[in-house]
């Protein structure tokens, strides 16, 4: 754990502690951009794949994102929304420490010189702009898989780390309206297309409203992995005709 940013991982961050790192903390590293290198990124997801033997390559490759955009997204709301820091995460900023499955375990941070600054929604659209667009690119590209899934998965876990942020009852409330913002808008600032706006889904289950995804994230292609729950928009009496 990053000492200085200890105070935001509480409740349910706390299982984040460890998703942002120094330099020095771990062995196995590699350059923000060495995720934009064909050869490198091919090399994660085939270590990745040993995980989940004879799945669906694009599942593979959903999965890796959603533990990607986990371990940063997650930890920098946080950060944001709490603490008032804004991380600096740009692709060309960090490092990526992987596991001996190629997994990311955690954002290396250059320093723990981190700015408290007023938190607005540049803070959060420069995450992904900088960060998670050039990955989905790229990985769509070279995987031939939905650049929407990719964007799905982000939303997803940037709306969930939104709402424990709010449940915590701390967080900034003007941080809180721009990333509800960023998602909530059909044009970015640069009145380009939102890739994230509409990806989330508000339905009745019961008596019960539960968000859920536009788009299925694949999971189900992976051998052993259950259905994802209320959140999946195909349920696995459905799921052959997922992704479709």
């Amino acid at each position: 754990m990053i000492p200085s940013l200890a105070p935001c991982f509480t409740g349910i961050f706390v299982h984040y502690k460890d998703t942002l790192a120094l330099p020095g903390e771990h062995d196995s590293v590699i350059s923000g951009r060495d995720l934009l290198n064909r050869d490198a990124s091919e090399n994660l997801m085939a270590r990745f794949s040993e995980v989940h033997a004879g799945g669906d390559r694009r599942a593979i490759v959903s999965m890796w994102t959603q533990w990607h955009f986990g371990a940063l997204i997650i930890p920098t709301t946080a950060a944001m929304l709490l603490l008032g820091r804004d991380l600096q995460v740009d692709l060309e900023r960090i490092s990526v420490a992987v596991d001996d499955q190629g997994k990311t375990m955690a954002i290396v941070l250059h320093n723990e010189e981190i700015p408290g600054v007023p938190v607005s929604e540049h803070s959060f659209s420069r995450v992904f702009q900088n960060h998670v667009e050039p990955l989905i690119r790229h990985f769509a590209a070279q995987f031939r898989i939905s650049t929407r899934l990719l964007w799905n998965n982000a939303s997803e876990i940037f709306e969930w780390a939104l709402d424990q942020a709010e449940a915590i009852g701390t967080a900034q409330s003007d941080a809180l309206h721009a990333g509800r913002s960023l998602l909530g808008t059909r044009l970015g600032g640069s009145g380009q297309p939102n890739p994230m706006y509409g990806l989330a889904r508000h339905v009745m289950q019961g008596e019960t409203t539960v968000r859920q995804r536009k788009l299925c994230c694949l999971r189900y292609l992976l051998p052993g992995i259950e259905c994802c729950g209320s959140i999946c928009p195909s349920p696995p009496a459905s799921s052959a005709n997922a992704g479709s």
